[in-house]
């Protein structure tokens, strides 16, 4: 990719805010050198990964990276003689017991997320060498006593003589004649050993050595003889600790080096797990989604955000910096490659146009190094080769000559190199000489773009250039909003409609003379009056066309988030089915002494027995026995409530359905499904109910159908207690379950053809919306924020659970307890206010 690109777009900074997010070193040094990839495999696969990392955080929490450090330079003393200390084998250790502790998180995560499994598979296992070195080296680096016998027995040794040396020493200080001799009653250092200061005017009273003077020659420091032999045999038994220790120390680095390459890969392996979980932490925080790309194609972005100017927004709320004085953060829509493949944009000064240039660049570059970018969900975009933008300071309306050499040099870079599978941005086209050569420049340029084939935006106030998206096929305007009133720009891009740089509205406003601006104004009319005529005539078309895709794009993106709630609903019906086909299995192994739930009695109870043909239970509770409908030791389903809600449903997929011709086709879809689950659920109860029926009437000699070969028989044998049945068939009698006589389902009852999907296969899940962390403190803006939202929302109403990562219906609030009551599904649940959040309409 471009180096310059990268610099212009001010990438190094977002590869900043995304290594503040990774808990290691490791992980810091890695996503400081992250880079975008040009393999849409690779590029997919990162997105993925990322796409899960996000869900194990938001479901199961960070992985754990507690003790992981970069033992990189550790490793390389790690080799015979190559002089590694206990703190180096202290470090390694910790490290390698915090890789296990990753590779457990990241192996134990959901089936669902098997990229993670396969970042797992990638660190390597320790468990010898950890255990060999906490054998030997203490966790703050020191050698344990206990390493070997040898060095226990050294140590206990050095204990005993340095007390004895101790007690000698000190031992002078008690006796009266030598006390007289010092100049100090004390003892002191000197390396290793014990002295006594002794006044220089009694050098010599005091047998022993003499080790040093002090400063003013007044006292000189004196190992009594009696000491200097047991600190001779005291360096000895040190020495011969350093040697064992040395030993030691070099067993494990025979043991470490030998598997150096592997804890290499390890370590390269943690860093990519720390970068992956930064990149998610920094979607959560920014409510990033995952883009859908694709090797060739158009690139569509709706609600788009600068990332850094989201980052400076978030480092101002961090400040507490009130809403009203935080800079702004427009979101813009870009698209390219569908009905154009060039966009030039125009407007006022300091409107938004090089920022819009930048956050396209950004986001691609971000994607494309596999990070979740801050858009809406539904964004895609093709992978490009290469990304080229020219951006300066050029704001100023005196243009040097160097720079537009500068600008004209790096053009012809960029010429040169592009082509249909890059993405070009120029800020400022055919700015810095005369106008009229300028715009023909610039045109030139779009020529040799469009010749290219390949995708670009170009920002100018050249009205030439606004003509030629007029006049040519694949290029199209665009402008950034300014409000005449008060003098500022409102940063939002209009696709369609080129701007206007509002020159003579500013300088009037100024205080320049009436005078001088009506002269400007008959001026400027007199020069573009037919070209502005021409544009005016088109605006309303483009803008109606606009509003309309606009509302087209909303439209889709309601009925995905309708698409959802009904997979969820569809998954809840699912479930009802196999709780349903599960309790009918077991009812067959159901015999006496058996405890079962009985709600009307609102207790469990033993029991006693089946009576089929009454379609009753008897079941002892307590002192009392009772008999109880079959239908009512059935668990409660909640059969009404889901298909209460699934209507509802239904209705709201049919208002939205309604907006688009894309949504009426899905809906469509979900109300077949809907019907057939309903249906099956009905069929179910009714396959039940004539099951039950056919058993109470079952006599000896009835012929009854059975549900294996030859499908019939004559009954024989009844055991109702048991359960059981004897049936006669040619092959002999036979005994069967109760729950093989009158099958409702299987090869030997007919069974409708299921309906058939016309003209789509089923579309599979998709993984779950990104939801943001909830990083920010309570007391925050953002949280009290959040809080009120969801207060303000009404009963009956979507809400997303943000611990349970799916949507439920809000039933009712209790403010003062702080807690809301909502349903998913059959179940009703309490939710701390905190954990909810609004349903957004991008995510």
């Amino acid at each position: 990719m471009d180096s310059s690109t990268l610099k212009k777009a001010e990438f190094h900074d977002v590869r900043r805010i995304l290594a503040d997010y990774a808990a290691t070193s490791l992980g810091k040094a890695m996503a400081l050198n992250i880079g975008p990839s040009r393999n849409p495999e690779v590029i997919r696969h990162w997105l993925e990964q990322t796409t899960q990392m996000v869900a194990a955080i938001r479901d199961v929490g960070l992985p754990p990276f507690g003790g992981v450090t970069d033992i990189s330079e550790a490793l390389k003393r790690a080799h015979p003689g190559a002089g590694a200390t206990g703190e180096d084998y202290a470090a390694i250790a910790s490290t390698l017991e915090g890789a296990a502790n990753v590779r457990a998180y990241l192996a134990g995560l959901g089936e669902q997320l098997e990229a993670l499994h396969e970042l797992a598979g990638g660190i390597g296992a320790f468990d010898g060498e950890i255990k060999a070195i906490r054998s030997i080296v203490a966790p703050d680096g020191t050698i344990l006593d206990i390493a070997s016998e040898r060095l226990t027995e050294l140590r206990r040794r050095i204990e005993e003589l340095a007390q004895h040396i101790h007690d000698v020493i000190y031992g002078y200080l008690h006796k009266p004649e030598i006390a007289r001799l010092l100049q100090n009653v004390t003892v002191t250092l000197h390396g290793d050993r014990y002295v006594l200061p002794v006044r220089s005017t009694n050098r010599g009273r005091l047998p022993g050595v003499v080790h040093r003077a002090s400063n003013t020659g007044a006292t000189v420091f004196v190992e009594p003889n009696e000491s200097v032999e047991l600190n001779n045999r005291l360096a000895d038994l040190r020495e011969d600790e350093r040697r064992e220790v040395r030993r030691l120390l070099n067993q494990l680095a025979i043991r470490i080096s030998g598997r150096s390459e592997e804890i290499a890969a390890t370590l390269h392996a943690l860093a990519g797990a720390d970068l992956l979980s930064a990149k998610a932490q920094y979607a959560y925080q920014n409510d990033m989604t995952c883009p859908e790309v694709h090797e060739r194609g158009d690139l569509l972005l709706s609600q788009a955000r600068h990332p850094l100017l989201l980052d400076q927004q978030f480092q101002q709320e961090k400040l507490g910096v009130d809403s009203e004085h935080r800079y702004p953060v427009v979101p813009i829509n870009l698209r390219l490659g569908s009905d154009f493949d060039l966009l030039v944009i125009t407007g006022s000064n300091t409107g938004g146009k090089t920022v819009a240039l930048k956050t396209l660049a950004l986001l691609v570059l971000m994607a494309q190094s596999g990070m979740h970018i801050p858009v809406q969900r539904g964004a895609k975009m093709p992978v490009f080769r290469d990304v080229f933008i020219d951006v300066g300071d050029e704001q100023s309306l005196q243009q040097s000559l160097s720079t537009f050499g500068a600008h004209i040099k790096r053009i012809r870079y960029i010429l040169r190199k592009a082509d249909s599978t890059s993405l070009v941005l120029l800020d400022e086209l055919g700015a810095g000489t005369d106008p009229d050569e300028g715009g023909a420049i610039g045109q030139a340029v779009l020529d040799e773009l469009r010749r290219i084939g390949c995708l670009g935006m170009v920002t100018t106030h050249l009205s030439v250039l606004k003509a030629y998206a007029y006049n040519h096929e694949r290029v199209d305007n665009a402008s950034v909003e300014f409000d005449t009133a008060t003098l500022s720009p409102t940063y939002h891009l209009q696709i369609g409609m080129p701007g206007e740089s509002h020159a003579i509205t500013v300088a009037r406003r100024l205080g320049m003379p009436r005078r001088v601006m009506n002269d400007a104004k008959r001026h400027h009319q007199a020069q573009g009056r037919q070209f502005r005529k021409a544009i005016q005539a088109t605006n309303i078309v483009r803008e109606s066309a606009e509003k309309a895709r606009g509302e087209a794009h909303e439209a889709q993106l309601a009925a995905e988030n309708q698409q959802e709630a009904y997979q969820a609903k569809l998954a809840d019906l699912h479930r009802l089915q196999e709780e349903f086909e599960t309790w009918l299995a077991n009812l067959s192994e159901l015999k006496a002494g058996d405890e079962v739930f009985v709600p009307s009695l609102g207790k469990s109870g033993k029991l006693v027995r089946l009576e089929l043909h009454k379609q009753v239970a008897v079941v002892e509770a307590g002192s009392i026995q009772a008999e109880v409908p079959l239908r009512e030791l059935m668990p409660d389903l909640g059969q009404v409530e889901i298909r209460e809600k699934i209507a509802s449903l239904r209705k709201q997929i049919l208002d939205e359905a309604r907006q688009t011709e894309s949504a009426r086709a899905e809906v469509r879809h979900m109300r077949e499904e809907l019907q057939r689950s309903l249906q099956m659920q009905r069929r179910r109860a009714q396959q039940f109910d004539a099951w039950l029926t056919a058993i109470s009437r079952l006599k000896v000699g009835s012929e009854v159908p059975i549900a294996r070969k030859p499908g019939k028989g004559k009954v024989v044998k009844v055991n109702l207690a048991g359960l059981r049945a004897t049936i006669l068939t040619d092959a002999g009698e036979i005994e069967l379950s109760l729950q093989d006589l009158f099958p409702q389902t299987g090869p030997f009852v007919r069974r409708p053809a299921r309906p058939k999907r016309p003209g789509k296969e089923s579309k599979a899940k998709g993984p779950p919306p990104d939801r943001p962390i909830q990083r920010r403190s309570p007391e925050s803006h953002a949280a009290k924020k959040n809080r009120n939202a969801v207060l303000a929302t009404q009963p009956g109403q979507q809400v997303f659970v943000v611990p349970f990562n799916k949507r439920a219906t809000l039933i009712r609030i209790n403010e003062e307890k702080d807690q809301a009551v909502v349903q998913s599904g059959i179940f009703e649940m309490e939710i701390p206010i905190s954990d909810l959040e609004p349903v957004r309409k991008y995510p």
